[in-house]
């Protein structure tokens, strides 16, 4: 009988001791996940804040750079389309 109450207290105390460890356990992975970040390190440096300020010396040289002669621009091409005229569009018919 005292063989029976020692085993029983045996698997007691393995019975606490894996409660607490799977207590343990599920409290670190559930930090770990609280404090670990899914962001990647490249989006991270991606999404940093743009500075407010304009540099309006590179805006200045970009219009410097990319203006169009005045010459360019009143050149306006058009394609021609040339239209069938009603003679070519319908075959001739000839009288019987």
């Amino acid at each position: 009988m005292n063989q029976e109450y020692k085993f029983g207290k045996n698997i007691l105390v393995i019975s606490i001791m894996t409660l607490i460890t799977v207590i343990v356990w599920v409290g670190y992975e559930v930090y770990h996940a609280y404090t670990q970040t899914t962001v990647p390190r490249i989006i991270k440096e991606l999404i940093k804040p743009l500075s407010p300020s304009i540099d309006e010396a590179a805006i200045e040289d970009i219009k410097r750079k990319y203006q169009i002669p005045e010459e360019e621009l009143n050149i306006i091409t058009q394609p021609i389309i040339e239209l069938e005229t009603e003679e070519e569009a319908t075959p001739s018919q000839t009288p019987d």
